[in-house]
């Protein structure tokens, strides 16, 4: 994979079971068995979930005995998921609307 374009790297980010799956393995790297633990969700999916990511280069994946074991392979994904994060907060805070501040009637 020599490049990506920003608009696939939205895409990939923008799928809930992909971000979480990124955010855990930006904290430690992890294999399939650790990540579906954690996800709770069945291992085809998540291994679905991980080729997808693998083969974008957002993850790299290498063997450790065993195992294959996942980690972010720049980091910079952590800003720019640290940077949206912070963004949806702020946008949040200053939206009126009842779904982001509750009801305050």
């Amino acid at each position: 994979m020599d490049h990506i374009s920003e608009t696939t790297i939205y895409k990939l980010l923008s799928d809930d079971l992909r971000l979480k799956i990124v955010k855990m393995l930006i904290k430690s790297n992890m294999n399939v068995s650790e990540i579906i633990e954690r996800c709770g969700k069945d291992q085809p999916l998540i291994s679905h979930k991980l080729k997808e990511l693998r083969e974008n280069g957002i993850l790299i994946s290498y063997r450790s005995g065993k195992n294959i074991v996942y980690r972010v392979s720049d980091p910079y994904i952590k800003k720019i998921i640290d940077t949206v994060e912070a963004a949806s907060l702020r946008i949040k805070q200053e939206c009126k609307c009842v779904e982001c501040n509750g009801d305050k009637s």
